[in-house]
């Protein structure tokens, strides 16, 4: 009994002593990294002034995870003893849990020089994976924009501009411009053409032969006597019988149909103002003296033109 206190005492007071000879920290930064986060392990060794330590190897400890980094040691020293500060930086890309198992750590004494050693802790942390949410879509990769996109949208772009310049241009200058009206060139109708188809339209209505007798007279002697008007600038239209042919027989180029004409109005003053119904041969040759009074005259008119040119030509 006494034998078996010996030995507890004397255990003790080993353990005791040892424990103030040297005593081992093993500790992380944190202890949950995110997959490839360095992580930051100490190793922190306290001794005696007496004890000197054996530089630990750490990889062999260190097999499960990526050693970055094994700093130099951070030796101090004071009155209370010494100490050293191992740093070495860590990795792991992969999610786990990892454990660090105990450091050995081997030194001797001053006064003993036997070689002895002491562990440290366990150091447990955690390695998280990113959390990515699945749920949300996965969208397509926009191809990129070529510069002929961009040149065929600019072109585009260019042209519809211009449409839009001319389109107003077009509006202020040329739309509300008043345009100048071509009026055709009347053809000019000599005047006995044109009153040779009065005479013509005159005929085709058959007054006469519907029994419009002093219309028709009427009518006929109405178209010679603004002939006269036009073609001798004679008042015929306004003047009797006698005072038409009196001014005609005047004027040098009616002489030629001074019979004529008055036999011509005598029968249609019968007709309009004596109630005078003539046969139809009468009605017929009214028609056909009307025609060569128009006829005959334009001869006239035509010499009387071309003396004119002549005198002309010599005054030149």
């Amino acid at each position: 009994m006494v034998k078996n206190i010996f030995i507890i005492l004397v255990l003790t007071f080993s353990i005791n002593l040892l424990a103030q000879e040297i005593s081992v920290t093993a500790s992380t930064d944190t202890t949950d990294y995110m997959i490839g986060d360095q992580i930051q392990y100490s190793l922190f060794i306290k001794m005696n002034k007496d004890v000197y330590i054996i530089n630990p190897f750490f990889r062999d400890s260190l097999k499960n995870i990526d050693v970055l980094e094994i700093s130099d040691p951070v030796a101090e020293e004071n009155e209370d003893g010494k100490s050293v500060n191992y740093n070495c930086v860590l990795s792991r890309f992969d999610s786990a849990q990892v454990t660090i198992p105990p450091i050995k750590i081997e030194y001797r004494t001053k006064a003993d020089s036997a070689l002895k050693s002491v562990l440290s802790n366990a150091v447990t942390f955690n390695v998280h994976r990113m959390n990515v949410a699945m749920e949300e879509e996965i969208k397509d990769i926009k191809p990129p924009i070529r510069l002929f996109d961009y040149l065929f949208i600019i072109y585009i772009l260019i042209v519809i501009i211009v449409l839009v310049i001319g389109y107003f241009i077009y509006r202020k200058y040329f739309k509300n411009k008043p345009q100048t009206e071509i009026k055709p060139i009347a053809e000019k109708i000599p005047l006995h053409q044109l009153t040779l188809r009065k005479l013509e339209q005159l005929d085709k209505e058959e007054l006469w032969q519907k029994g419009f007798v002093k219309d028709y007279h009427s009518k006929i002697t109405d178209i010679i006597r603004e002939y006269f008007e036009k073609q001798f600038g004679l008042p015929a239209l306004a003047r009797t019988t006698t005072e038409s042919l009196k001014l005609l027989s005047k004027h040098p180029q009616g002489i030629k149909v001074i019979d004529i004409t008055s036999q011509f109005l005598s029968n249609a003053d019968l007709v309009k103002f004596a109630k005078f119904t003539p046969l139809e041969n009468v009605n017929r040759e009214m028609m056909t003296q009307a025609k060569d009074i128009v006829k005959k005259t334009v001869s006239v008119q035509k010499d009387a033109e071309a003396k004119t040119e002549l005198k002309e030509a010599a005054n030149v």
